[in-house]
């Protein structure tokens, strides 16, 4: 009897009176009598040992066709490795079924599934369709053969008690803190996430008491593990389904966690695993894969199931002066790995969500110089109309003049700018700013570059003041960080600084529907280590991400990054504890700062929902787009099971 007691001696005096022994596991393994237990008597063709083989209900999904792979009429190649194979002395056998038929079926060699009943020539597999015992008898070459197949399945359940199809469901990654409270074994357990594993096994008498084991793995997208959880213990409970001669066994509720700090807390320690967004957790015994479900978004919220999204993130990271040291990093291959980690961090705690960034080790990060002074600003802040003057630039040496006019607004003298920039041989891209609180109207920039896009620096002609006009404000735009970049305030959030829009600007690819995030050395006046530019403002400069080196360290504590993305695609202007009650555990509240598993990192599924609205493949401008899970790469062998006769 193997260590976990369910190998039985199946038919010993029936068997030894026939001259044979068989061995049989309902965990996948069996194997031949050894030959001390076999008879020298003669064995008459009708006679031949019987055949037990055991198998999993093949309840999942490997093809991502969104049917159970025992449920196809065709099971195609990607859908093969909970398969088991016939032995070839049975290879065009007709089957009789005695009892259970429903529970197991053939598989051609073309992947064409058959009833027993029907006949199968050449390579042959055997499926397994739900839990339950089958009774067959073969024919094949003058001899008959009776075999029982022990079909096992595993069920998921959530926590109240429903039960989650490994198929046309999902599992999703935790966005409550740990607790200890796990519910009764067979009762419901407060996490909208977790999921009990339920083993249901034919009862076929003595030797199934006791507990289970099962080894449950963690894979990326990518096929490559990420985490294993070994043992895990699953003890006799009620079955989820209505089965006939099943018992069950079921798990404490495992949670698929993002990082190391919420696997390894002890309220939840031993059923913890980490997991990736587009990834699956397989369920092992001996070895051979049980089942496997993919991992996604929130599986159930009030716009229905939220499965893989992916937003397209351009990331820089912005030099000290040009040429000189990156703002993190030190060089610039340390940088990008810096970038790089962050981004990843942040796209751990948005698969709460089912958002992705994709691979964060594919993304470009470009390092790049401060830009020149390209901007001018026209009515900056204020945006108050002209009075009457001249405006006299110097662009690559080249006199520009624009005359103002009384009651000229700032975007008609921008008009005028622009023509003259042209007949100087340059460029000039326009962008509107949001009006800010107090203005008059709105401000207006114009970017001077070349004919090829490169930005051309721009300053006042000697000895010539930059503007005569008294009442419209006309500034160049310049960086300077040796004191830091000077960041909005409430006042001017919506439009930004004159500052933060020369370097932002040189930058946008001028498609709405990327993210750029942006490091830059430090924020000038201390006390702020990141922000954001959201599209609801209305403004040249939207769903962007600054953030400086203070920033990229208080990722553990804070999380900044991940927090400034989520004003960015929920299109939040404020914080959730602003105006209503402060949640420390919730990413985006404003002043947590917690590098424990109850500090600023859950997503609740009001955010998750807001965000695809907002933000979606459905949005006015979506920033994310749907990204279907494919196959994973090949996680278990052909066969999941073995089997043998006593010979």
């Amino acid at each position: 009897m193997d260590s976990l007691g369910l190998a039985r001696i199946i038919g010993r005096a029936g068997a030894l009176a026939a001259g044979a022994i068989a061995l049989v596991s309902g965990w996948g393994d069996a194997r031949a009598a050894e030959p001390s237990e076999r008879t020298s008597a003669a064995k008459p063709p009708e006679a031949t040992p019987p055949l037990r083989i055991s198998l999993w209900a093949d309840r999942d999904d490997d093809d991502t066709n969104g049917v159970p792979d025992a449920d196809d009429a065709t099971v195609s190649p990607a859908a093969r490795a909970d398969l088991v194979p016939l032995e070839a002395r049975l290879a065009g056998a007709t089957w009789q079924v005695l009892s259970g038929g429903e529970h197991a079926r053939l598989v051609l060699s073309s992947g064409r599934a058959v009833p027993f009943g029907a006949g199968a020539t050449g390579a042959t597999w055997l499926q397994g369709v739900s839990p339950g015992r089958v009774e067959l008898l073969a024919t094949a070459r003058g001899q008959r053969v009776h075999v029982t197949l022990a079909v096992l399945g595993i069920d998921l359940r959530d926590g109240d008690g429903h039960i989650v199809d490994a198929a046309r469901s999902h599992a999703s990654l935790e966005r409550t803190p740990p607790s200890r409270a796990e519910g009764p074994i067979d009762g419901p357990f407060d996490d909208p996430d977790a999921l009990r594993i339920v083993l249901a096994e034919p009862d076929e008498g003595p030797g199934l008491d006791g507990p289970r084991e099962l080894t449950v793995e963690s894979v990326g997208p990518g096929g490559a593990i990420v985490d294993t959880l070994r043992p895990f213990t699953l003890t006799p409970s009620p079955c989820t389904r209505t089965y006939e001669a099943v018992r069950c066994w079921a798990s404490a509720p495992l949670r698929l966690v993002a990082d190391d700090v919420d696997r390894n807390h002890p309220l939840a320690f031993g059923r913890s695993i980490k997991a990736q967004l587009g990834g699956a957790i397989v369920l092992r015994a001996r070895g051979h894969k049980a089942q496997m479900v993919r991992v996604l978004g929130p599986r159930t919220t009030p716009i229905g199931p939220i499965g893989r999204l992916r937003a397209t993130l351009r990331p820089f990271v912005l030099r000290v002066a040009p040429g000189g040291a990156p703002a993190i990093g030190g060089t610039d291959a340390g940088a990008a790995e810096s970038l790089r980690s962050e981004l990843a961090a942040a796209a751990s705690v948005w698969a709460q969500c089912g958002i992705s960034f994709g691979d964060p080790r594919q993304l470009e990060v470009r390092i790049v110089d401060p830009p020149p002074s390209h901007l001018v600003a026209i009515g900056d802040d204020l945006g108050i109309p002209a009075s009457g003057g001249e405006i006299h630039l110097r662009a690559e040496g080249r006199p520009i003049t624009v005359v103002t006019a009384a009651g000229d607004t700032p975007d008609r003298v921008a008009d005028a700018l622009v023509r003259a920039v042209d007949r100087a041989g340059l460029v000039a891209v326009v962008s509107p700013n949001a009006s800010i609180g107090p203005a008059a109207g709105a401000s207006v920039d114009v970017s001077i570059r070349k004919r090829d896009g490169a930005l051309v620096g721009i300053d006042a002609l000697p000895g010539e003041p930059l503007s005569t006009d008294r009442t419209l404000s006309v500034r160049i735009g310049s960086i300077d960080l040796s004191d830091g970049i000077e960041h909005f305030t409430d006042m001017n959030a919506v439009a930004g600084t004159l500052e933060e829009r020369t370097l932002l600007k040189a930058i946008d690819d001028g498609d709405p529907t990327t993210i750029e995030v942006v490091v830059v050395p430090l924020f000038a006046g201390g006390g702020r280590i990141g922000e954001s530019f959201i599209g609801s403002d209305l403004s040249s400069v939207r769903n962007v991400v600054l953030l400086d080196r203070a920033g990229i360290r208080a990722r553990k504590s804070s999380l900044t990054l991940a927090h400034e993305l989520g004003h960015v695609l929920m299109d939040l202007p404020g914080h959730p504890d602003d105006y209503g009650v402060d949640t420390p555990t919730l990413l985006m509240d404003s002043d947590a700062a917690d590098a424990s598993p109850f500090g600023p990192r859950r997503l609740p599924v009001e955010q998750c929902m807001r965000t695809v609205l907002q933000s979606g493949p459905k949005a006015r401008v979506p920033l994310l787009v749907d990204w279907p899970i494919g196959p994973l790469p090949t996680i278990s062998p052909a066969a999941t099971a073995t089997a043998s006769a006593a010979r």
